[in-house]
């Protein structure tokens, strides 16, 4: 067995090791030498046919074997005397009299750290001695730190489990992946069945706390403008003293899509972001973006004020396990927004047309709340003749399911043509074209709308008639003129609906049409050509008018336009 005897002011390591090692600074390296004059990448042991060679990987301090610095590949020889920094390193190559060898390759110190900790804790395995509930009130003060970026760092991709067949004869994969796919097992039977997003987010830092030495932690999302909003927080002391990240690890995680953290954050950042973490009582830090099929959601922060609190092996972890809390994260967005969509769409089927309403529900048309100005808007009126009367003595369920039969038509109609339903008005409609969506021909749209609603009728009142009941007659008038449209309402009940002058003639109007008459002001006329047949009718007064108004009757449409 060959291992490597490390060798510190205050204590000795021995590290057994394995076909590939990376030693040096940086938290990925298999082998991390906490020592500022050791590289981030400062050389390798690999095993070639049973030996094994060191290489220096160009560091600038150097590599040395028995005293001598080494430019190439070196063979090693049991008991070869290395030298990294301040640390010394005996190289042997024979099974041990006792079992003094170990493969948790913690992060090295040259000096001995402060570390809150029980030599014998493992990060995967740790769970808190108290459980302490998250506090959502905890306030997060995100940082604006200039500088240089933490080094370690991994891009984040899919921790994909490679076939067995591959890693049968690796016992460290195979205990990562069993490591990983408990993990997983637990994260899911936490989560999984919680439905509402802000208390996911709670259960997930929760889940991730019992797997990682972590004091602080925090979940950002990103908002409609990409910008990352605290979501979730976390104390393990329970205190609700404000946490404070970096927004420049942050920037640089998202862009990156890189999981990075440090065992060291005063060595590992400049001066700038040096004082920052000194501020905020930051010695170890883990920032992992949050990625669902390479969609960016927000972003995972752990930290502590402990030194060396992160071992190379829970950047693993914490990756694998963020790549699953996104999932999780992105399907209860879509939940809710499915959810919302539904409502959206019942709610807007009932006024807009299909293809508009969708249009909506999609984000493509957008309805402000409050009123909006239109300059020309064209307003429906529509009313039964006689239906007060016709209603005296039938039983009201019988009245009910004529309007419905009759409704179902008339605003099928509507539609039709891309008109918006105001409201129903007892046995009357209010409908109008020009918002939330305007088209140059709004106005022929409504006259087209009233005769095919007229032709209807024709054939609504056939059948009723072979039933031996009474036939129906509706006066409809058009008007067209500038109007405000908008939601109007209580907090709880917002309806879309039309107000103006506009309106209210286009309802005076309507009161002067007689069943089977449709009546246009000259400002609909203005709009819709000489394709119909109109016939001038005499100047009335309408109330609320200082002057008589022109109206005319729309006869039908011309032959020549088809």
């Amino acid at each position: 067995m060959a291992c490597l005897v490390l060798s510190t002011p205050t204590k000795q390591y021995t590290i057994e090791l394995e076909s590939f090692n990376s030693i040096g600074r940086h938290p990925l390296n298999t082998i991390q030498l906490l020592d500022k004059v050791i590289s981030k990448e400062h050389c390798v042991l690999e095993r070639r046919n049973h030996q094994f060679i060191l290489r220096d990987l160009g560091s600038l301090n150097g590599t040395f074997v028995n005293g001598k610095r080494i430019t190439e590949e070196h063979l090693l020889q049991h008991g070869d005397q290395i030298t990294l920094g301040t640390i010394q390193a005996r190289y042997e190559d024979h099974p041990p009299s006792h079992p003094t060898h170990t493969k948790d390759h913690s992060p090295i110190p040259s000096s001995p750290p402060s570390l809150d900790q029980n030599e014998g804790d493992t990060a995967s395995a740790f769970s808190p001695t108290h459980r302490t509930s998250l506090l959502s009130q905890t306030r997060v003060d995100m940082l604006n730190s200039t500088g240089g970026i933490i080094g370690a760092q991994i891009a984040s991709s899919c921790q994909c489990f490679l076939p067995f067949e591959q890693i049968q004869h690796d016992p460290t994969q195979l205990r990562l992946d069993y490591e990983r796919l408990r993990i997983s097992w637990e994260l899911t039977r936490d989560i999984s069945r919680e439905r509402n997003l802000d208390p996911l987010l709670e259960r997930i830092l929760e889940a991730l706390f019992k797997f990682v030495k972590a004091e602080r932690g925090v979940i950002l999302l990103q908002d409609k403008e990409g910008i990352l909003q605290p979501r979730a927080a976390k104390r393990r002391d329970g205190l609700d003293t404000p946490i404070q990240i970096s927004s420049t690890i942050l920037s640089h995680v998202i862009e990156q899509k890189a999981s990075l953290f440090t065992h060291n954050a005063l060595s590992d950042f400049s001066a700038g972001n040096a004082n920052s973490m000194i501020i905020n009582c930051i010695s170890s830090a883990l920032v992992t973006p949050l990625i669902h099929e390479n969609k960016v959601l927000g972003a995972l922060w752990l930290d502590s004020p402990a030194l060396a609190q992160f071992e190379p092996k829970d950047l693993e972890i914490i990756s694998s396990m963020a790549s699953q809390a996104a999932m999780f994260i992105e399907n209860n967005i879509l939940s809710q927004q499915i959810e919302h969509e539904i409502i959206t769409r019942d709610r807007f089927a009932r006024l807009l047309s299909p293809n508009v309403a969708e249009q909506v529900v999609s984000g493509k048309l957008e309805i402000k709340k409050g009123g909006e100005a239109i300059d020309q808007c064209t307003v429906f009126n529509s009313d039964i003749r006689g239906f007060t009367h016709m209603s005296e003595g039938t039983p009201a369920n019988v009245i009910l399911d004529i309007l419905n039969e009759y409704f179902e038509q008339m605003v099928e109609i509507i539609f039709k043509y891309e008109g918006t339903l105001d409201k129903f008005m007892g046995d009357g409609i209010l409908a109008f074209w020009g918002a939330p969506v305007a088209h140059p021909d709004d106005a022929e749209r409504a006259v087209l709308c009233a005769l095919e609603q007229m032709e209807f009728l024709k054939r609504f009142n056939a059948k009723r008639t072979l039933a031996h009941q009474c036939p129906l007659e509706i006066g409809i008038s058009i008007h067209t003129g500038p109007l405000v449209a908008g939601y109007i309402g209580s907090s709880k009940a917002l309806s879309y609906t039309i107000i103006g002058d506009t309106v209210n003639t286009c309802a005076r109007l309507c009161s002067l049409a007689a069943g089977g008459e449709i009546i246009i002001t000259e400002q609909t006329l203005a709009r819709i050509g000489d394709q119909f047949e109109v016939e001038a009718l005499p100047l009335v007064a309408l109330k609320g008018k200082e002057h008589l108004s022109q109206s005319f009757r729309i006869k039908g449409k011309k032959e020549n336009n088809t």
